[in-house]
């Protein structure tokens, strides 16, 4: 379990056989109740895990799927790439829709209609007296052509993937004592009071 400041999360965490650190990637969760409670991880020799909060199961998977113990299977071809005329765009500008004309000389703002100039205004002192100004109704922004269904369009480009040389199966990444353990140990941080570890 790991409080600090506004985050709350479970880690958990294997060392692979070539001495990295692996973190989960669905991260259990965490109990933030100010009592007392028990973390247990279960790891199987069908190469699953189990993690349970106060002897309830929060969270199962699988070591393949959910750390990286194994080179991916399949890789994207380095061979391979996005040909340069593939179309990305699946919508596109209608050639047959124009700008109406004059189009571009409706503004955005017109002068308020039946605005009057107050009857204390001295344009002496206050200058020419101008109506305020509101949205054109007319106004409908920057011009831009209907949109229809792009006929060069075949879908977005997928990479194509390949066996990866570098994978090699392991049926006993769960077996992190393969070739013995004599300790066990256990890093514990406290970065907020009233955090008791016991009963390891």
């Amino acid at each position: 379990p790991d409080k600090c400041g506004y985050n709350s999360r479970t880690h958990v965490i294997f060392t692979n056989k070539k001495g990295e650190n692996l973190l989960v990637e669905r991260e259990p969760r965490m109990e933030t109740n100010q009592l007392t409670n028990f973390y247990t991880l279960i790891v199987k020799p069908d190469n699953t895990y189990e993690v349970r909060i106060n002897n309830e199961e929060v969270q199962t998977g699988s070591l393949y799927d959910d750390f990286q113990f194994l080179e991916p299977k399949q890789i994207k071809d380095p061979e391979q790439s996005k040909p340069t005329d593939w179309v990305d765009n699946a919508m596109m500008d209608d050639p047959n829709d124009v700008k109406p004309e004059g189009y571009d000389d409706i503004p955005e703002t017109i002068p308020e209609a039946g605005a009057e100039q107050p009857e204390d205004w001295d344009e002496e002192e206050d200058g020419e007296w101008e109506p305020p100004m509101v949205p054109n109704p007319e106004f409908k922004g920057p011009w831009k052509a209907a949109q229809i269904e792009n006929p060069d369009y075949k879908g977005e480009w997928e990479h194509p993937l390949i066996d990866n040389p570098d994978f090699v199966d392991d049926k006993t990444v769960y077996d992190v004592c393969a070739d013995g353990c004599s300790h066990v140990g256990f890093e514990l941080w406290q970065v907020e009071a009233g955090t008791i570890f016991d009963n390891i």
